[in-house]
């Protein structure tokens, strides 16, 4: 990981209300050699532009220091706080370094999603993933992170930039990934990644694509009335026309400047070109929004939409739900596709799985059993964005609520817990596997379902739904497929091999 960091701070007039939670740790980089202290670099957001002292607190000793450089007392994890001068310290970084000598490798490249908007570093899945490889494994861990909210999948006319706004010290990571932007594309994320050898590439893209306020849910940016279409077009890669149905909408929209032509297939290949020649995981999308969901007029309201979009949203607004509910079966079967493609062109074997994180309809916003944030206010760095989004992003109003709708701290939890339980990602990292999947047999729209032998059994079907039972399940699709059935069998996942193709009445 390079070390080179600086310290953020604005140039514009300080505001006069600054939050307590503030100076702000951004980013510890922490470079572990085997034997040897750990150094690295601080990164603090310091919207009130006056010097800040930091701390670092380790195993019972205490470190403090003004300028950037650092290092540790030791291995594992640490805290840093920091503060102006005779304050109280801010928001505490928690964060932890193994001893260097032989980590897991984890790399994480995407939107929104993979970067858990809303969620604390410590808590974001795709570290989540990386902690527990390493603690499975023994070998502790190292994870590089270089998503970032607002990111589209392919968009070749943007500029790969060597450093940016979001990204002050220039190694690629994005130390304000919290700021809506449009840069850079997923496959420069990979290019900026390319410095160093790594174990394991967690990556996701093409939900901005597709526009995820506009199009997706309301079906008003061009290009995105049909969602199967769609997907086949922004996530697969296929069937682009010659010209972006979308180039002249005159709002917000990744679907603008994310019609490159690549899909998840050419990013899948990039990052397992990296050095190393990682595996892959490519992270399925949960439900935004579901049935289950009680959508208030302020998703409408309350976006900074044009009064004429405003009508169209509310008008539009009832069948919301169900187009998410599409993209998120559509899109996981572009997934599955891409990954099967790429691990059957492989020369060295697969190496790519899609990892899902099991859930089900009423995890969604405003649902009973919710797993995302749904308020603007209520997620872990409202505070950051609070001062970022006016100074940094062109689209203030929706980068302070853009955590709504994004797994918290529950839901990215779970999305790394069921990671780990893919006989695949376990037999990659030498952990005890146990091989199998699901037996179909298919009446119409009736599936009876065949699980490996176990004692206990946790059913997922692709459709949202979930129920226990025991070894054998029937089950009725009642919403169009695909759908892909799943089980969890005494804490290990199988999956069918194909999706069930169902055409039902919604």
């Amino acid at each position: 990981m390079a070390v080179a960091a600086v310290v953020i701070s604005s140039s514009s007039p300080a505001v006069a209300a600054v939050s307590p939670d503030h100076p702000l740790i951004l980013d510890v980089d922490v470079t572990a050699v085997c034997g040897q202290p750990s150094t690295g670099k601080v990164t603090v957001f310091n919207p009130a532009d006056k010097n800040v002292e930091w701390r670092i607190r380790q195993h019972g000793a205490v470190i403090t220091g003004t300028g950037q450089d650092l290092t540790l007392p030791g291995t594992g994890e640490f805290l840093v706080d920091a503060r102006e001068p005779g304050r109280a310290y801010g928001k505490v970084w928690r964060d932890e370094v193994s001893d260097g000598c032989n980590p897991v490798r984890v790399v994480s490249v995407g939107d929104s999603v993979v970067w858990n908007q809303g969620v604390d570093q410590h808590q974001k899945f795709p570290r989540l993933t990386a902690k527990l490889l390493g603690d499975a494994t023994g070998r502790g861990f190292a994870h590089r992170d270089y998503s970032i909210s607002g990111a589209v999948l392919d968009a070749p006319d943007l500029p790969c930039p060597a450093s940016s706004l979001q990204d002050p010290d220039g190694d690629g990571e994005m130390e304000l990934g919290e700021v809506t932007t449009q840069q850079p594309d997923v496959f420069c994320q990979l290019e900026k990644a390319a410095e160093q050898e790594t174990d394991l590439v967690i990556i996701n893209g093409c939900i901005n694509d597709m526009d995820p306020l506009l199009g997706i849910p309301l079906g008003i940016t061009p290009g995105t009335e049909d969602v199967p279409t769609a997907v086949r077009r922004e996530c697969g890669g296929v069937g682009a026309a010659p010209t972006n149905p979308a180039r002249d909408v005159p709002y917000f929209s990744g679907a603008k400047v994310g019609y490159g032509g690549r899909g998840m297939r050419e990013a899948i290949e990039k990052a397992h070109s990296l050095p190393g020649r990682p595996k892959v995981l490519v992270v399925d999308f949960y439900y935004a929004l579901s049935r289950a969901s009680f959508v208030p007029r302020w998703f409408c309201t309350d976006r900074g939409f044009s009064a004429t979009n405003e009508q169209l949203c509310l008008r539009n607004i009832g069948r919301a739900p169900q187009r998410f509910e599409q993209f998120t079966r559509e899109s996981a079967e572009a997934y599955r596709v891409a990954v099967a493609e790429a691990n059957a062109a492989s020369s060295d074997g697969p190496y790519a799985i899609t990892g899902d994180g099991l859930f089900t309809l009423d995890n969604a916003a405003f649902a009973a059993d919710r797993k995302v944030w749904q308020l603007p206010h209520e997620d872990e760095q409202f505070s950051l964005r609070q001062e970022a989004c006016p100074r940094y992003s062109a689209t203030a109003v929706q980068c302070l609520t853009a955590a709504i709708a994004h797994p918290d701290t529950t839901g990215s939890r779970q999305y790394a817990e069921n990671f780990l339980r893919d006989q695949r990602l376990r037999q990659w990292f030498e952990l005890d596997s146990v091989q199998g999947t699901v037996g179909v047999s298919r009446a119409g729209n009736t599936v009876t379902l065949t699980a490996p032998a176990g004692r206990e059994f946790r059913w997922y079907f692709g459709d949202g739904t979930s129920t226990a039972g025991g070894r054998q399940v029937t089950h009725t699709y009642t919403t169009s497929g695909p759908h892909l059935p799943r089980v969890v069998v005494d804490g290990r996942l199988h999956e069918a091999r194909d999706s069930v193709q169902v055409k039902a009445g919604t």
